[in-house]
C-alpha cells in the first residue's frame, strides 16, 4: 500500500495554487476581491479558506518582523508571490485588517498574562524622535513643513512565573495621535488591567512626562498600592546621565573637537559619545609621539597648543572613568543591580577624587560633573541598594563594604535602607504564618488533649468519683505551667523571618555568569514572599537601553517603516513585536509538533 499523502508546499498555503510547471508563465492573474465577500469571488470555498491561512500567515510575519504591510507592493516580493501562485495577489489593505485583528487576539493573551501575575510590574516610558531631513529621499515642499515627529513607546517589564525578564510595548504612538496623553496613558493601564499594580516608572531625564507620572502615582496612592511612599517609583535612566554627563565634559573642548576631528581624518559619525572619545584618545596618542610637530604635514590645519591638549587629556580623563562603568554596564549581557551599584559608586569615588586635582580647569570639571551626578544618585541610592540585596552574591554586607570603601566608614545610610527592606517585605506577607519558620512539627491536634489521653488510657469508671475530680484538675501533677509558659516567652527567640534567613544565609561566591533569576527560582519555594519582592525589585529597569545604544547623545529614532503607517496599525505591530519574544516560540513548536504528528 503506498502512502498518498503528501506534504504541503509554500503554494498550498496561496489559494489557486498549483506547482508551477516548467516553462509555463507566471503572469499575475486579475486581482482578488476581497474575502470577506466569499459569494463574489470566483474562486471555492476550499480556496477562500486557503487565501484566509496565507494572509493569517502573513500578518504573523509581519507582526513579528514589525514591518509595514506595504512591503507586499515591492515588485520584488511581488514576483515572489507571482511564483508560488500567479493567481494571488494579496492586498496591502487587506493584510493590515490581518494585522489588527492579529493583534487583538494577541492582546487578549497578554491581558490575562498580566492580569494573573503574582506581583507587580514597572513601567518605562521612552521618546524616539523622526527627523524627515536624516531621510536621503526626503525634499521639503515648504518652509513651514514640520521635520520633526516624536513617538512616545510605553513598556511593561516584569518577571513570568517561570523567572523570565519580559519588556513588552503596550502602547506606541505619534505624540501628535493623543488627543489627551495623560488620560489615554491612563485608560491603556487600565485596559491591561495594571493600574494599581505598579511599582516603578523609568522615564528620560529630559522627558517632561511630570504630570503623567503623577497621574499614575495619586491613583496608586488613592488605593494605597504605592510602596515605601513613592521612594521607589520614578527611576532615571542611567544611560540619560552618562550622556549627560560626557556633554558637559565635551562641551567644555567643543572647539578643539571641531579642530581634531580634522586633523585625525574623522568624518561624521553616528551621535554617539564613545566614539568621540575613543577618536580623542588616538589624537592623544598620536600628539604624545610628535606626530602633530610635523608642520610640513599639517599646513593649515589648527594644531591644538600643549596648554590646550592638556584641556583634551583632562577632559578625556574624567570621561574615561563614565566610559569605562558603561563598557561593564551597557555592554553586559544581563547587567545586574549589583553591577549598577559597584560601578556606579566606584565613578562617584573617582570623580570626587579629581575635583580635588590641582589642575584647576580639570578640577572644577570634575566638581560640576559631580554634582550633575549627585542628583541622579540621590533618586537612585535606594532603589539600587535595595535591588543589590536581593542579589545573593551581595546582600547587606556588600552595602557595608561599600561604606567602608567608598564612603570613608560612613554606615548612616544603612539603618534607613534595612528598614526600608523590612517595610518592604512586611507588605509582600500575606500572614504572621508565611513569614515564620515552624520550630517544631508535630502534628498534633487540638481535640487530643491530655484529657482525652487520661480518660481514653484510665476507664475509672462512675463509681470513682473522688479520682475523677482530681483528674479533671488542671494543674493537677504540674502546678506551674502558667509560669513556664511566661519563662518560655521571655527567654525564646521569636521565629527568624524569610528575610532575615536570607541575610544570615553565606554570601554566595560571585561569578561572572551567575544568573540571579534562575536562583531566585530555585530559591522560591524556601522564600515564598521574599521572593516576590525579589521578582518585583529585579524586574525594575534601570536604562531604557543597553548595548551600543546607550552611547546616543541625541534622542534615538523609531523604525523608519513605521512613519509612514497609520496610528493604530504602528501600535498593533510595535507591541505584537515585542510579545512574540515567548508566545511566538511557543506557538511554532506547538505548530511544529502537529505537524509532525500529520
Amino acid at each position: 500500500m503506498t502512502n498518498t499523502k503528501r506534504k504541503k508546499t509554500l503554494c498550498d498555503f496561496f489559494a489557486g495554487s498549483d506547482v508551477p510547471t516548467k516553462g509555463k508563465s507566471h503572469d499575475c492573474g486579475p486581482r482578488n476581491a476581497n474575502l470577506r465577500d466569499v459569494g463574489s469571488s470566483n474562486l471555492g470555498k476550499e480556496h477562500a479558506i486557503m487565501e484566509e491561512t496565507a494572509y493569517r500567515a502573513m500578518a504573523k510575519f509581519f507582526c513579528q518582523a514589525g514591518a509595514s504591510p506595504k512591503s507586499i507592493e515591492n515588485v520584488h516580493f511581488k514576483k515572489f508571490i507571482a511564483y508560488l501562485n500567479p493567481k494571488f495577489r494579496p492586498s496591502s489593505a487587506i493584510l493590515s485588517r490581518y494585522c489588527l485583528e492579529l493583534y487583538e487576539e494577541d492582546k487578549a493573551k497578554v491581558k490575562e498574562t498580566l492580569q494573573s501575575l503574582n506581583g507587580r510590574v514597572s513601567l518605562s516610558v521612552e521618546r524616539l524622535t523622526y527627523n524627515k531631513f536624516n531621510d536621503f529621499s526626503y525634499w521639503p515642499t515648504s518652509d513651514f513643513e514640520e521635520t520633526y515627529f516624536d513617538f512616545i513607546c510605553l513598556r511593561v517589564h516584569f518577571i513570568d512565573e517561570d523567572w523570565k525578564l519580559r519588556s513588552w510595548v503596550i502602547s506606541f504612538r505619534s505624540f501628535d495621535a493623543y488627543d489627551d496623553y495623560v488620560g489615554e496613558t491612563i485608560q491603556c493601564l487600565l485596559d491591561f488591567g495594571i493600574e494599581d499594580n505598579i511599582c516603578a516608572v523609568t522615564v528620560h531625564s529630559y522627558l517632561d512626562i511630570d504630570e503623567t507620572v503623577d497621574a499614575i502615582k495619586s491613583n496608586l496612592l488613592e488605593k494605597k498600592t504605592l510602596q515605601l511612599d513613592g521612594q521607589l517609583f520614578r527611576v532615571s535612566c542611567c544611560a540619560d546621565m552618562f550622556s549627560s554627563l560626557v556633554n558637559k565634559a565635551f562641551g567644555m573642548i567643543d572647539d578643539l573637537i571641531s579642530h581634531i576631528r580634522l586633523i585625525v581624518c574623522w568624518g561624521r559619525s553616528l551621535p554617539v559619545w564613545n566614539v568621540t572619545f575613543l577618536k580623542l584618545q588616538e589624537a592623544l596618542e598620536l600628539e604624545a609621539k610628535g606626530e602633530y610637530l610635523k608642520t610640513d604635514d599639517y599646513k593649515g590645519y589648527d594644531i591644538p597648543s600643549p596648554q590646550e591638549w592638556e584641556k583634551v587629556r583632562g577632559v578625556c580623563k574624567l570621561v574615561g572613568h563614565v566610559y569605562n562603568a558603561a563598557q561593564v554596564l551597557f555592554m553586559a549581557k544581563r547587567p545586574t543591580a549589583g553591577l549598577y551599584f559597584h560601578n556606579l559608586n566606584k565613578l562617584r569615588f573617582n570623580l570626587m577624587k579629581d575635583s580635588a586635582s590641582s589642575d584647576e580647569f580639570a578640577g572644577n570639571l570634575a566638581n560640576s560633573m559631580l554634582k550633575k551626578f549627585g542628583e541622579y544618585w540621590r533618586n537612585m541610592y535606594l532603589v539600587l541598594a535595595l535591588a543589590t540585596i536581593m542579589d545573593p552574591r551581595y546582600k547587606v554586607k556588600y552595602l557595608e563594604f561599600c561604606f567602608l570603601k567608598y564612603g570613608g566608614n560612613d554606615h548612616s545610610p544603612l539603618p534607613s535602607i534595612l528598614e526600608a527592606i523590612r517595610s518592604l517585605f512586611n507588605d509582600y506577607v500575606v500572614d504572621k504564618s508565611s513569614m515564620e519558620y515552624p520550630l517544631s512539627d508535630s502534628g498534633s491536634d487540638d481535640s487530643d488533649t491530655g484529657e482525652d489521653l487520661i480518660s481514653d488510657e484510665f476507664d475509672t469508671g462512675e463509681d470513682l468519683l473522688e479520682p475523677v475530680e482530681v483528674l479533671d484538675d488542671p494543674s493537677f501533677g504540674f502546678d506551674c505551667s502558667d509560669e513556664f509558659s511566661k519563662f518560655i516567652q521571655t527567654t525564646s527567640q521569636p521565629p527568624k523571618s524569610e528575610l532575615d534567613c536570607y541575610l544570615e544565609e553565606p554570601i554566595f561566591p560571585w561569578t561572572k555568569n551567575f544568573d540571579v533569576l534562575s536562583w531566585w527560582k530555585a530559591a522560591s519555594p524556601r522564600y515564598p514572599a521574599l521572593s516576590n519582592l525579589a521578582r518585583d525589585l529585579l524586574s525594575i529597569q534601570l536604562s531604557h537601553v543597553t548595548g551600543y545604544e546607550a552611547y546616543y547623545t541625541e534622542v534615538r529614532e523609531p523604525d523608519r517603516s513605521t512613519t509612514s503607517m497609520e496610528a493604530d496599525l504602528v501600535n498593533a505591530l510595535m507591541s505584537t513585536k515585542s510579545w512574540c519574544d515567548k508566545q511566538w516560540r511557543n506557538a511554532m513548536k506547538a505548530e511544529g509538533s502537529v505537524a509532525q504528528n500529520k
